[in-house]
């Protein structure tokens, strides 16, 4: 299955008094769709860096993104950001990082597409992570609002006239004589209704009035609410459609442009062993139309013409990298070529063809510039934007409902109207996992979504994203220090150590025959009492030392201080992650480079 995140060589710095401090250094991962893919390792060793790296959260300046790509639905996240935070050296002490005010806001706008619907993050401590002043499902509702309007356009457009079942929770409510259950059905009514509160619960208190003419009155308040509006929500559903297709033609633009270094990984035998029988690449051209590979002649290739020291292109050699394209694409190469529409051949160079760009993007633009002009010239009404947008948020809150109870809160529209403080850290940490599915991402990281819960509250949040993963097939990169964990929820595991992946297996493979030193100190540290039991008084098992200081790593391999197993190669050359077997890839000295490739 084609991965739908792949992250090549990603370099993360931070600017400190003492200099550059590299958290997070030649990194490598692929997530697949649906796949649980746990990130383990020590404190500070970078998980966390990672995945905010990921979703372009991190501050900037102090940190900086130095290098690599970050491929997700075929679209490079990275692209474009290489000159948003220039470095100035000193002449003593660390560099300068001077950012790219102009560069850095229009990268953090394309990335507000991809936050929330595309990728979405659980964060580890709730507390922190909720605003204390806003009531929680507000705060839900505001990823609706901005991720999903247009579907709530759609659904207010498309309003039916009220149901039978709709009217019986209104008579319940008027037959009911105690207060807490006339409001819980009234805010039931409300979220399926679109109905305002206040005007059902006067109708319910007008006791002169038979319950057929509130009834009646009922169901006019729906007809002018479905009526009433509707020039609005079709012009905010017209602007969020051309939002969208700007930023995701600006992605692309911005992609084609950075497929240089992976085209010449694609043909490299010794990262992509499909490339064996194809002539050299000399170099690659990228184009906004087009990404031109030129080949060198290659020895002993007598039937091809060539161009001085390059070859002529042929319709066989075309067919040939087509091909090796499709074959190719269920790896990781396919998340990246994806964007690839043709293979055609010119008189110098095969071309790798993308889809035409809409002919009239004049005017499309132009459209998109007006109307951005009058939707802020309009809310920046108070009164007229407070009515307008009460439809959405009345929308947006009955959808958070409905996400309150997929994440088995108990009384969710009472919860809705909570502040974080009244709620406690299970209920917090349910909510985060509400707003990360607010968005419907294909990919959910989750930094530790434990931390800080008593046992039996982990339970049930595990528990829970056990049972979200098979209801929503979504993707999840699960950050945990917890082993135990890691082998009930995942499918494959990388393991990190000071700022690299040093191995990466299916979960049933690492647990069974665990490669690299660090892993086998992991597994080792575990204490179970299914297994044979510690003599009293004897020492847990642990790994000697601590993870190094990331200013002045250790030279060759990072693990070498505290590794049993070190010898001299160790201290002097940094081994390269390379496949160890099928589906496994491990970073040691320890294991044979023969017949070994390198990650790509």
């Amino acid at each position: 299955m084609e991965p739908i995140l792949v992250v090549r060589g990603l370099k993360t710095e931070f600017l400190t008094s003492r200099g550059l401090l590299r958290a997070v250094d030649e990194v490598d991962l692929e997530i697949r769709k649906g796949e649980v893919l746990g990130l383990v390792g020590e404190s500070g060793c970078g998980k966390t860096v990672t995945a905010l790296s990921i979703m372009h959260l991190l501050q900037h300046p102090p940190a900086r993104i130095a290098g690599g790509e970050i491929w997700f639905r075929g679209l490079n996240l990275l692209a474009g950001s290489d000159e948003d935070i220039r470095v100035v050296p000193r002449t003593s002490g660390p560099p300068r990082f001077l950012p790219a005010d102009d560069l850095l806001r229009k990268h953090r706008a394309r990335m507000n597409r991809v936050r929330g619907h595309g990728i979405s993050m659980i964060f580890q401590e709730p507390m922190s992570s909720l605003n204390p002043v806003l009531r929680v499902g507000y705060q839900v509702a505001e990823v609706l609002m901005f991720q999903r309007r247009q579907e709530i356009c759609d659904r207010l457009l498309s309003r039916r006239d009220l149901t039978e079942a709709d009217l019986d929770l209104f008579r319940q409510a008027v037959a009911s004589g105690e207060a807490s259950e006339r409001e819980r059905l009234v805010a039931e009514f409300c979220v399926r209704s679109g109905l305002r509160p206040e005007k059902i619960h006067a109708l319910i208190d007008a006791s002169g009035l038979p319950i057929d003419e509130r009834i009646a009155r009922v169901q006019r308040l729906a007809v002018r609410r479905r009526r009433g509006g509707g020039w609005w929500l079709r012009f905010l559903k017209r602007l969020d459609t051309m939002e969208e297709t700007h930023f995701a033609r600006e992605w692309e633009r911005l992609s084609r442009l950075s497929l240089g270094q992976p085209a010449v990984d694609l043909f490299d035998p010794k990262k992509n062993p499909r490339a064996k029988g194809l002539p050299p690449l000399a170099t690659v051209s990228p184009q906004p139309d087009a990404l031109r590979l030129y080949f060198h002649s290659a020895v002993g290739s007598g039937g091809d013409r060539r161009k001085g020291d390059l070859l002529v292109p042929s319709e066989d050699l075309r067919a040939r990298v087509e091909a090796h394209l499709r074959e190719s694409a269920s790896g990781v190469f396919g998340a990246i070529f994806g964007i690839v529409k043709s293979v055609g051949v010119t008189e110098d160079a095969i071309e790798l063809r993308y889809q035409e760009p809409s002919t009239d993007l004049f005017r499309t633009e132009t459209e998109l510039w007006s109307r951005r002009l009058l939707y802020r010239f309009v809310t920046s009404i108070p009164g007229l934007r407070s009515v307008l947008t009460r439809p959405i948020e009345e929308e947006a809150r009955r959808h958070v409902v409905e996400l309150f109870r997929l994440v088995r809160i108990p009384e969710p529209t009472k919860v809705y109207d909570a502040y974080p403080h009244e709620l406690s850290g299970g209920m917090q940490q349910r909510v985060m996992i509400a707003m990360a599915l607010a968005g419907e991402p294909a990919l959910m990281i989750a930094d530790e979504p434990t931390t800080a819960l008593d046992v039996t509250t982990q339970a049930q949040i595990l528990w829970l994203l056990k049972d979200l993963r098979t209801r929503i097939d979504s993707a999840i990169l699960y950050i945990t220090h917890d082993l135990a964990v890691i082998a009930e929820l995942s499918d494959r595991v990388a393991v990190m150590y000071a700022g690299k992946i040093v191995e990466d297996a299916p979960v049933a493979d690492l647990f069974a025959n665990p490669l690299h030193p660090y892993t086998q100190g992991l597994l080792q540290s575990i204490v179970s009492t299914e297994g044979q039991g510690l003599e009293p008084g004897a020492a847990l098992p642990t790994i000697p030392g601590v993870v190094p200081d990331l200013l002045a790593p250790p030279s060759g391999c990072r693990f070498h201080p505290r590794c049993k197993f070190a010898f001299d190669r160790c201290r002097v050359e940094e081994p390269k992650l390379l496949a160890h077997g099928p589906n496994r890839r491990v970073a040691c000295h320890l294991y044979p480079e023969e017949g070994a490739s390198a990650t790509t």
